[in-house]
């Protein structure tokens, strides 16, 4: 196996620690050698080539990447989180397993209160101005559509802290009625009445205090959330104020489909993993 690592990753690949460590000792216990090179090198060579985050080029290159909550992780055949072979599954509901869903609720939002404060919360992403070929519509317009479907609630909407806007972007967002720009996602998220976004992970993170989403992107998380792409506007703002089983949702999400870093059976659930894209083990 063709690991691309960089530093401290590599050193806990090497060591044992963690899924970089977990997915090494699990090719290693079945007989492969592993050879490094730098997360950015370029995919050659003989052999199954393992990518963390980014994407993936060639047979037998798969992206391994974290699903969104700290000990989590997938192994894709694409980096793409909306073409995630958990997407294409049909959620049927399940044990309701409370207990996945409050400790995480806990870790997550801490001391703050989930309640119904009248508005509506808009975790803004990139390119405010485009529209992706993931996306119904840009975020620009997401913001109109938003406006147009619920008269009565205003959006409080976050910048993403890593994104970098330019004046025309910030210009568009300037003099919007109903829309106000704050910082701090996680307080606004506690007191919402639901989430409108694109496809970002504060959609996800508020399905653990009963959040409720729209969604104007594609994702892996779609299952519960109201669908812009699935439904249509009208009916996806119609849809979003039905009760989902948000406890269940999350716990065969993270649970049932997404691999552990550690515990009972993590190893044999990498090695599945594996197999299942084709890897010899």
């Amino acid at each position: 196996m063709n690991f691309y690592l960089d530093g401290d990753k590599r050193a806990r690949a090497e060591a044992g620690i963690g899924i970089f460590g977990a997915v090494v000792g699990v090719v290693r216990a079945a007989g492969w050698q592993v050879r490094y090179a730098g997360h950015a090198a370029e995919v050659a060579g003989e052999g199954y080539h393992l990518v963390y985050n980014r994407a993936v080029a060639g047979s037998f290159c798969f992206s391994l990447r974290r699903c969104y909550l700290e000990k989590f992780y997938r192994i894709e055949a694409t980096n793409d989180r909306w073409d995630w072979a958990v997407a294409g599954l049909p959620f049927q509901g399940g044990e309701r397993q409370a207990w996945f869903q409050r400790y995480w609720r806990a870790r997550l939002f801490g001391g703050l209160t989930a309640a119904r404060g009248g508005y509506i919360f808009m975790p803004l992403q990139g390119k405010l101005l485009q529209r992706r070929h993931f996306q119904t519509a840009s975020p620009v317009e997401m913001i109109q559509a938003t406006l147009a479907a619920d008269p009565e609630r205003r959006i409080v909407a976050t910048l993403h802290p890593r994104e970098v806007y330019s004046e025309a972007e910030l210009d568009a967002l300037r003099g919007i009625e109903r829309f106000e720009l704050v910082q701090g996602s996680l307080p606004v998220l506690a007191g919402c009445d639901y989430v409108v976004t694109e496809n970002s992970s504060m959609a996800l993170t508020g399905f653990f205090a009963d959040k409720p989403a729209v969604l104007f992107a594609r994702i892996d998380f779609h299952h519960i959330a109201a669908s812009v792409g699935r439904l249509g506007v009208a009916g996806a703002f119609e849809a979003v104020h039905r009760p989902q089983p948000y406890a269940s949702y999350l716990h065969w999400f993270f649970k049932r489909q997404a691999l552990a870093s550690s515990g009972d059976g993590h190893e044999a659930q990498i090695a599945d993993r594996l197999r299942a894209h084709g890897w010899p083990l």
